[in-house]
Parts: C-alpha cells; sequence; structure tokens
C-alpha cells in the first residue's frame, strides 16, 4: 500500500524533480516506503525526503547564484579581502599608509575583518549531524541552530501531544488539544479532517473496550 499521495506528499515548494514520483520521493525511497512497516519507519522516511530536497534545492541556490554577476562580484571582493589582508598581516605599516592614502577604502576593510573576527567568535550551530558530530556554521542570534538547519527543522510537521485516548475524558483532551492546534495555523483542513475522524471512532467504541478485563487475561494465562 502506498498511501496518499496528497497526506504523504512534500512540505516544501521546491518544485519535483526528475526522477521523483508526485510525492517526492525517488525510486530508492519508494522501495523503502513500501517495505516500511509502521508509522514511525514511514515518518522517518518522509523527514528524510525532505531534507534531501531541502540539501539539493540548496546546492541549486549555490550554483545559481555563482552565475549571477552578483554572485562574480562578491566570490572577487571575497578573493580581494583574503589577499590585501595577507599583505597587511606580513607588513602592518600597510596599514599606516592605506589610512594616510586610501582612508575609505581602509576603513571598510577594518570593519569587514572586524565583522568577520565577530562571526567567528559567535555561538555555532547545534544540529546534530550523521556522522554524530554537530553543525559548526554560527547559529542564528536568539535561535539554536543555523539559517538552514532551522528552515529543516521549520519544515518538520508539527507533533501534536495528545492525551491517552483511553477513556472519553482522554478524548475529549484530544479533540481540545486538536481544536487549538487548527486555531494556531499548526493542522491544515485535511489534517484536522483526518484526526476528527480517528478521534471519532475513538469516542464511539471508548465503551467497548475493556482495559481491566484484558489485562487480567494476560495475567492468568
Amino acid at each position: 500500500m502506498k498511501g496518499n499521495p496528497v497526506i504523504n506528499g512534500v512540505r516544501d515548494d521546491f518544485g519535483y524533480r526528475h526522477g521523483e514520483d508526485c510525492r517526492g520521493f525517488t525510486r530508492e525511497e519508494c522501495k523503502l516506503w513500501d517495505k516500511a512497516e509502521s508509522d514511525e519507519e514511514r515518518e522517518a522516511l518522509k523527514d528524510r525526503r525532505d531534507e534531501r530536497r531541502l540539501r539539493e534545492h540548496k546546492e541549486r541556490e549555490r550554483r545559481d547564484w555563482g552565475r549571477t554577476q552578483a554572485g562574480q562580484l562578491l566570490k572577487q571582493l571575497g578573493e580581494t579581502f583574503e589577499a590585501y589582508r595577507q599583505c597587511v598581516m606580513e607588513d602592518p605599516q600597510l596599514q599606516e599608509k592605506a589610512l594616510e592614502f586610501d582612508q575609505v577604502n581602509q576603513k571598510i576593510f577594518n570593519k569587514m575583518k572586524s565583522t568577520i573576527d565577530r562571526a567567528n567568535s559567535a555561538p555555532r550551530c547545534q544540529y546534530p549531524k550523521g556522522n554524530g558530530e554537530t553543525c559548526r556554521a554560527p547559529r542564528i542570534r536568539g535561535k539554536k541552530y543555523c539559517h538552514m538547519h532551522l528552515m529543516m527543522e521549520e519544515a518538520r510537521p508539527v507533533k501534536l501531544r495528545l492525551p491517552n485516548l483511553a477513556d472519553a475524558a482522554g478524548i475529549h483532551g484530544a479533540i481540545a488539544t486538536g481544536a487549538q492546534a487548527v486555531v494556531d495555523g499548526k493542522l491544515d483542513y485535511k489534517q484536522a479532517s483526518i484526526l476528527g475522524y480517528y478521534l471519532q471512532l475513538a469516542l464511539s467504541n471508548v465503551g467497548n473496550v475493556d482495559y481491566e478485563e484484558e489485562e487480567e487475561v494476560l495475567t492468568t494465562d
């Protein structure tokens, strides 16, 4: 069973690529999906797909940027900045001459250098990588992750913590949680409809299940 392509579809607007199906899966990911035996395995596969698509999207953007005039000028700026910094390191007196003969550009260089030095000493992203290490890119101020990994985290689906559905009180609590999630924009119409359907099933079936009786049978056997 391949599942509903709408429910299991991508959570981004990057567009579909050659080799992906209507859910954004590659051929290899489709095989893994068909072999998945639990919802947890399928959720992990969807997360893996979304992370792959984000990486590929950023790589395409990086290649396209390098072809633009702005990208080429920025590359030249970085190369020139590094070359001039090396000159200043080898002969510190150059800064005095530069301030005398080209004060404007020397001040621009000093400001750039100061900004780079601060960035190099900034707190690092704490996103766990597959090899067990953490990302070392500068993290966004007030956030735990860098810009790229923050985007990846925000692309993940919101996981609601529902109460135990073993009794009517728990089910009504889950209904209240789902309703609040809809108000807060954490669930779209289709997700809310699916959740409502399963809560309705749980509510209609709650009187037909006796957990204590099942536990007693298991214990005496």
